[in-house]
């Protein structure tokens, strides 16, 4: 999860923080993490149950959709970051937890499409 305070970001017209803007996609990152924990669960006692491996495979896909999002919502504000860095309206540490968070979010992504 986004640990980034102090980002202003525009998105549209709207202006809002950049963990505002990112909340939903949290969220349904989280759901989704932790429904697919309950299926892996589960899927240890039967590993050949084809509606738990149907329910994986869907879980897996949403996931891979949900962090596309999220890499594109950060891709998205990374110029208006880098712009507000370079003008010293926020500060280096947070502007690290913007590249990290981005680092993060492509890393993860990836594993996901394995």
């Amino acid at each position: 999860m986004a640990k980034i305070k102090g980002i202003t970001v525009q998105i549209g017209a709207d202006t809002k923080g950049l963990e505002a803007a990112l909340k939903d996609v949290n969220q349904s990152a989280g759901k989704l993490r932790s429904e697919l924990r309950e299926v892996e669960r589960l899927l240890k006692f039967n590993p050949r149950d084809t509606e738990l491996l149907a329910q994986k495979q869907k879980l897996l896909t949403d996931q891979v959709e949900n962090t596309r999002a999220k890499l594109q919502q950060l891709r998205d504000v990374q110029e208006q970051v880098n712009e507000q860095f370079k003008k010293g309206e926020i500060g280096e540490e947070q502007y690290r937890a913007f590249q990290r968070e981005l680092i993060k979010t492509e890393s993860q992504l990836k594993e996901y499409e394995k």
